[in-house]
């Protein structure tokens, strides 16, 4: 190829780049169309355009994609790895294990495709961000109670929120990437200790941030509803599992009801010029956790997509609709409309990747029939198990 067709073709990659930061997917996937088609045999461009098929859409024309260019480059790991990720969207996630075991064989440092093959094993996708911290802190207690000191590194934002569970803890600030500043003699991963503890799901501890003096908001005319529309931009699926804001205007349509704005910095995903004048202002300012789960003890419900507020409201035990991508994570299994995990909750999933018009047209019509005077009257209440019951 000549220079200034390789020159061409790099520049148009840049702006392609810039393009995703931005957000702007459609865009991006159209610059590499056009190279696709310019430079059909110049494999690292076929598999851009894959890669940016996976973040849009359409599921189905990324699996195409991957098929055919593995049959072109028998040997190319990344057309494997872009093949397993492909099959992984669409839960095929036994052939999503096979081509992520594939592509390790062709290559000397077969790292990335193991650690793909493993997140297929477990649809997990990542671990340890808030999300992770809120689901697997309740845990801590049965570990304290076993005997032995012990030594919980906390992401600093968050102590004060986990407070319920931390009691007898000696909790040292998270330091990244960093050994703890403190002395241990054994070290276990957060979201180990349900494995590590022979914790089964029947077993789960429940409702275990809730504050004991949990009070019933007083009944107003109003169902306030908490919505959550986006996680951190910097998650590796947030094209996936976030939607924007415009999306939850039939749910402000259902009479009586107000959406309210858990986004603590809505700019990351900000609303249209002009649009989005459903949503009010939370509570509380969302300056931190805490003010976010104050917030969320005053409100009835809250409808968030897949990000640490759907965890926090469940942690709460208050009640909580999740909104899920078809490509979904290990932690709400498989077909389910609940969650052991949170027993408050119920999971409204995508049929397509990237159509939310499914799970938000089903969350509008259950709130135009829900029993709001429930949502409004309980509250969950811990026992003296840890596990809770509704009043």
């Amino acid at each position: 190829m000549a220079p200034a067709a390789i020159e061409a073709l790099q520049a148009a990659h840049a702006a392609a780049r810039d393009l995703l930061g931005q957000g702007r997917v459609a865009d991006a996937l159209g610059i590499y169309r056009r190279m696709a088609f310019a430079a059909p045999d110049v494999a690292w461009i076929q598999v851009r355009l894959g890669a940016v098929l996976l973040l849009g859409d359409d599921g189905e024309s990324a699996l195409r994609h991957f098929q055919a260019l593995t049959a072109r480059h028998p040997n190319l790991e990344d057309a494997w790895q872009g093949l397993g990720k492909a099959l992984y969207d669409q839960r095929r996630c036994a052939e999503a294990v096979d081509a992520f075991s594939h592509a390790a064989t062709l290559t000397d440092t077969p790292a990335r495709a193991l650690y793909h093959r493993g997140m297929a094993h477990l649809l997990v996708i990542c671990e340890q961000g808030y999300g992770d911290v809120f689901q697997f802190v309740r845990f801590l207690p049965s570990l304290h109670g076993m005997g032995g000191d012990v030594v919980f590194e906390c992401p600093a934002e968050l102590g004060e929120v986990l407070a319920p569970v931390l009691t007898g803890l000696d909790v040292v600030p998270l330091r990244g990437r960093e050994a703890p500043d403190t002395a241990f003699d054994c070290y276990v991963s957060l979201a180990s200790l349900p494995s590590a503890l022979g914790i089964r799901l029947p077993d789960l501890p429940l409702a275990y941030l809730a504050p004991s003096d949990l009070a019933l908001r007083p009944t107003e005319p109003e169902f306030r509803v908490g919505v959550c529309w986006a996680g951190k931009p910097s998650h590796p699926q947030d094209l996936q599992r976030s939607m924007d804001p415009e999306c939850l205007a039939p749910l402000a349509a259902v009479p009586g009801v107000t959406l309210v704005s858990l986004r603590k910095d809505p700019s990351l995903r900000p609303p249209l010029p002009g649009l989005c004048s459903f949503l009010v202002e939370p509570p509380f300012k969302l300056v931190d956790f805490m003010a976010t789960a104050r917030s969320i003890l005053a409100l009835d419900l809250v409808i968030t997509v897949d990000t640490s507020v759907a965890h926090l409201a469940g942690a709460l035990g208050r009640p909580v609709w999740l909104l899920l991508s078809a490509a979904g994570e290990w932690r709400w299994l498989i077909g389910r409309t609940d969650s052991p995990w949170y027993p408050t909750m119920r999971i409204f999933r995508q049929s397509r990747l990237g159509d939310w018009t499914g799970p938000i047209a089903d969350a509008r019509a259950a709130l135009g029939l829900a029993d709001r005077a429930c949502y409004v009257s309980r509250a969950m209440i811990p026992n003296t198990h840890g596990r809770t019951v509704r009043p």
